[in-house]
């Protein structure tokens, strides 16, 4: 594969992951939060293990592999997505997109903490940058005249930042407890479906704990409709964007992969723009802008 090749899927995960966020917008609101990610992943886990069984790499999978996926599932899917889909109900898909970038700078702070490793200049300069951008974009990212409901606020504005840091965090832990796993000879497809699987056994078990919490009444009935939203959702966003990744990562660069994958927050204002015919203000691409460079300092 040439080089335009991998960056191509790296882009191309980038903005799966956009569009995702996007999709998933509607469905946050009517579910909630937790909910929302619980539907969503019986369908990634379901696609995931097919995959997985489909390509033979179960056998890859040891104890030791078993347990890290599994406390990363739990951390990185459960905990993490659940928080990041109630950031979404509440300061809608911009905001928390932004917010999800903080993941970049708290892996890094994770890593030097808990690994020893160095927090290089470029590492902290950009973790300032993504901090800055993701302030800046949320202070002043909505001008006036900007009535689309994705700029509303439902609830609280600084639960809703918490919420999107929580799943930020639970993201970045995830990642750094899944990390150790695959630098054995690890299926990529049977490592990410178990972390799904599992992820989705704790999202089953807690069901009673977030969903009731969320304070979002359950639909009588969750139409084809609303189902087929919540399969494309998870279907570009996970399935798809986690199959560009492989792609990238298989003949390209890490860094350079990583660079790209990190764009999503500045491909989806166009979106944004795009479905709500509202031009996004100056501070949201500032803050894009900002997050995306910050986040590539931090992982080149």
């Amino acid at each position: 594969m040439t080089s335009l090749g991998y960056e191509a899927a790296a882009l191309g995960a980038a903005f799966s992951w956009a569009i995702g966020g996007l999709i998933a917008a509607r469905p946050t609101g009517v579910l909630g939060g937790p909910r929302f990610t619980r539907l969503r992943m019986y369908w990634v886990a379901f696609a995931l293990a097919v995959i997985a069984t489909l390509v033979g790499g179960w056998d890859s999978v040891g104890t030791r592999e078993l347990v890290l996926l599994s406390m990363s599932g739990i951390v990185g899917l459960a905990l993490g997505d659940a928080a990041l889909f109630t950031a979404f109900a509440i300061v809608g898909p911009r905001r928390t997109g932004l917010l999800f970038a903080a993941n970049a700078p708290i892996a890094a702070i994770l890593s030097a903490v808990v690994f020893g490793e160095r927090f290089s200049l470029p590492a902290l300069i950009g973790s300032g940058l993504v901090m800055i951008g993701v302030t800046f974009a949320i202070a002043f990212g909505t001008r006036p005249g900007q009535n689309h409901h994705w700029e509303e606020i439902k609830g609280n504005l600084l639960v809703g930042i918490g919420f999107g840091l929580l799943g930020a965090a639970g993201q970045a832990v995830g990642v750094l407890l899944a990390d150790p796993a695959f630098e054995a000879d690890l299926d990529p497809w049977a490592g990410a479906a178990v972390r799904a699987i599992v992820g989705l056994a704790a999202l089953v078990a807690l069901r009673g704990f977030f969903e009731r919490r969320t304070r979002v009444p359950y639909p009588e009935r969750i139409g084809w409709k609303l189902w087929g939203i919540i399969i494309v959702s998870g279907t570009i966003a996970m399935v798809i964007g986690k199959t560009l990744v492989l792609i990238a990562l298989a003949d390209g660069d890490p860094g350079i992969v990583s660079v790209l994958v990190s764009t999503s927050p500045a491909l989806q204002l166009p979106l944004i723009w795009l479905v709500t015919r509202e031009r996004p203000a100056a501070g949201a691409w500032a803050g894009a802008i900002l997050a995306s460079v910050g986040t590539s300092l931090i992982v080149v």
